[in-house]
């Protein structure tokens, strides 16, 4: 077999898994865009396939069950903040590291309600339970990935005297708490229209003082 023909078949190869992945793409697409509404969780494969303009049955040739789309979306969701941390200069000092990781994540969850409450909803136990081995897997994987710069930089904090030596999830649940009560009163209008930075900022200087003080 000459240079030239096996060029031709790895080009052909490459095409196909190129289409292949833009397919899959496509149809994540075609799922978030029937997420919209209050009822996203009754949306069906067939619905998804309708939207994708695709076949039912090449739905399952790139995913498992409705549930592995999910799956995806919220990977895809995490992978997004993932990025933006890898972005922050790690020579910064832990307060404004912290601020900019708070940043990162705030930007991605109000970008879009849809891949928000998917990520959410992908984040409970009882949806976990139902997920193929290898999915369940890959979730748990890119979990890690998301947590792991968070817990560093807390790390270095409570070794420079920054943030009292409880914990991580003890530590964190406070200011967990108070992200995701800010993210849900954004989506939820409850807040009406607000300047998202300010907003933040307020945020932000509230979980940082809740870390900070020394008597809790």
């Amino acid at each position: 077999m000459t240079a030239s023909h096996q060029g031709r078949i790895m080009s052909a190869k490459d095409r196909k898994l190129r289409d292949f992945e833009q397919r899959g793409d496509d149809i994540l697409a075609a799922a978030l865009s029937l997420f919209a509404t209050d009822s996203w969780e009754e949306v069906t494969v067939e619905q998804i396939a309708k939207q994708a303009e695709v076949g039912k049955g090449t739905i399952y040739k790139h995913f498992s069950s409705k549930y592995e789309i999910y799956a995806q979306l919220a990977m895809n969701f995490q992978s997004q903040i993932i990025d933006k941390f890898n972005q922050i200069d790690p020579s910064l000092p832990v307060l404004e590291r912290f601020r900019l990781q708070l940043q990162a994540a705030w930007d991605v969850h109000l970008s879009s309600r849809e891949l928000h409450r998917v990520f959410l909803y992908c984040s409970q136990s009882g949806f976990r339970a139902n997920l193929p081995t290898e999915t369940l897997l890959a979730l748990e994987k890119i979990d890690q990935e998301f947590t792991e710069p968070a817990h560093q930089l807390v790390t270095e904090g409570i070794e420079q005297g920054i943030f009292p030596n409880q914990p991580f999830p003890l530590l964190m649940f406070g200011a967990q708490a108070a992200f995701w009560g800010g993210t849900q009163l954004v989506w939820s209008d409850y807040l009406s229209d607000i300047n998202q930075q300010d907003h933040l900022q307020a945020l932000s200087n509230f979980i940082i003082a809740g870390l900070t003080n020394r008597n809790s």
